[in-house]
């Protein structure tokens, strides 16, 4: 018996367009971030530096060093205004939501890597 069977018939859920739209700008943005040396260099690396000594200490807490988060993405969102020449409010193009989830992106992405000593600190 196949679950369509057992459930009736299957829905066919539309996602809007602007859902779709957000989601690709925040992949977009997301990867500015990644491939972005100067933010890497100013932001990751101490971050890093903070993740390892609190590793050692055994006093990892997890939504400070996300918040370590926030002057990068921050100061990305403006970089990535301005590259691509972007018209609007950055606070409005930008919303503090998005930033915050950002920064949870950003941990998530880096926070194993630094923890197996991935990158040289």
């Amino acid at each position: 018996m196949l679950l369509k069977e057992f459930f009736g018939k299957s829905l066919n859920v539309k996602v809007p367009e602007q859902e779709k739209d957000d989601k690709s700008k925040h992949d977009e943005l997301f990867w500015f971030f990644i491939d972005h040396d100067r933010l890497h260099k100013d932001y990751v690396m101490p971050i890093g530096r903070k993740i390892k000594k609190a590793k050692d200490l055994g006093d990892i807490n997890t939504k400070s060093i996300i918040g370590e988060f926030m002057p990068m993405v921050e100061r990305g969102c403006m970089e990535y205004y301005k590259k691509n020449k972007m018209e609007g409010r950055p606070e409005k193009l930008f919303p503090k939501e998005m930033r915050e989830e950002m920064c949870q992106r950003l941990y998530d992405h880096y926070y194993e890597d630094m923890l197996k000593g991935e990158y040289r600190l």
